[in-house]
């Protein structure tokens, strides 16, 4: 690994039901809440998009 790398870590249960992602478990190491909130959006948006494509 890199001096500069982080290890970012998620025990994460998410459930995609109705359009809709909700977290079921969501643990993680120590971040910012800024940090956090980018990551569900991406896994939010991510998510929604492929549902809809299928």
């Amino acid at each position: 690994m890199e001096e500069n790398s982080v290890i970012i870590e998620l025990d994460t249960v998410l459930e995609y039901r109705d359009g809709q992602v909700y977290i079921k478990k969501m643990v993680t190491s120590e971040m910012t809440v800024t940090l956090t909130f980018a990551i569900i959006e991406a896994l939010n948006k991510t998510i929604v998009e492929y549902y809809k494509k299928r």
